[in-house]
């Protein structure tokens, strides 16, 4: 089977067992654009250790933690929410998923309280592919795709959300997940 024809926007990407970096190891990466020109997401299991309000003072009450969405452009932040035309120019992923979106709406919502972790995660940067590119890491077999479920997005997240989403995926490897990061733990 062709695992480059086999996803789309609106899934995961599960780092393989054997990917290693310090930024895609055991990652999990939700698939927010996929087309001919490339692919963009955002890692969900890398918090860092600031809230909104910390890097965007706009945003001033939100304290929402920050994840890390990947190498691109990390000096920019970026949201993925459900709120849908409440956010005008949010770019439609599926599944009553969005992107983006008029920060000046944002903030008038922030400042309303109707932002809260059930409808909105913050990234600093993203993961971006160039044409072809993710679809040469999948021949390689880089990432593991799986489904997406929303506690992935709005629950918070860290390093076991790959063990719990590699253990579901029914891939090859997904046996890995029960091991340790360093097999001299084991």
């Amino acid at each position: 089977m062709d695992k480059a024809n086999n996803f789309h926007k609106g899934k995961i990407l599960i780092a393989d067992p054997f990917l290693l970096g310090p930024i895609f190891e055991r990652s999990v990466i939700f698939l927010a654009d996929h087309s001919a020109v490339g692919a963009m997401g955002f890692i969900l299991n890398q918090p860092t250790s600031y809230i909104v309000e910390q890097a965007v003072p706009e945003l001033e009450g939100c304290n929402h933690k920050m994840y890390y969405g990947g190498p691109v452009d990390e000096s920019l932040l970026f949201y993925i929410h459900s709120l849908g035309d409440v956010l005008p120019k949010s770019v439609q992923i599926g599944n009553g998923l969005y992107w983006g979106g008029e920060f000046e709406s944002l903030i008038n919502l922030n400042k309303q309280g109707k932002l809260h972790s059930g409808n909105i995660k913050f990234f600093v940067g993203y993961s971006g592919w160039e044409a072809e590119q993710l679809e040469d890491e999948l021949e390689k077999n880089s990432w593991i795709i799986s489904d997406f479920k929303q506690s992935y997005l709005f629950k918070n997240q860290n390093k076991t959300l790959w063990n719990d989403t590699i253990g579901q995926s029914g891939d090859d490897s997904s046996f890995m997940g029960n091991f340790a990061h360093s097999p001299s733990m084991n």
